[in-house]
């Protein structure tokens, strides 16, 4: 298993996004990725390993709700509203 980070919210949240099994851990060079496994998945998210902001987790948290929405939205899950 990977270090994923050294603040403990974001390892139990990234552990809970693993434990569902539709996302994989990924090590490229210094930085952990959590990689989408669905077919035209919605892409790689870096996982802050030493996050120096006190906002680091919930910067984090925004980024893989975006990434979810946008997956949703991709395979019809949620319709967005019509300008």
């Amino acid at each position: 298993m990977y270090h994923i980070s050294n603040d403990k919210n974001i390892r139990e949240f990234v552990r809970n996004i693993l434990r569902t099994k539709k996302w994989k851990i990924l090590r490229q060079g210094k930085h952990v990725i959590i990689h989408h496994l669905a077919f035209n998945g919605v892409g790689n998210i870096i996982v802050p390993g030493t996050p120096s902001c006190p906002y680091a987790f919930e910067n984090f948290k925004k980024e893989y709700y975006q990434r979810l929405r946008e997956y949703f939205i991709r395979i019809g899950v949620i319709i967005p509203k019509s300008m």
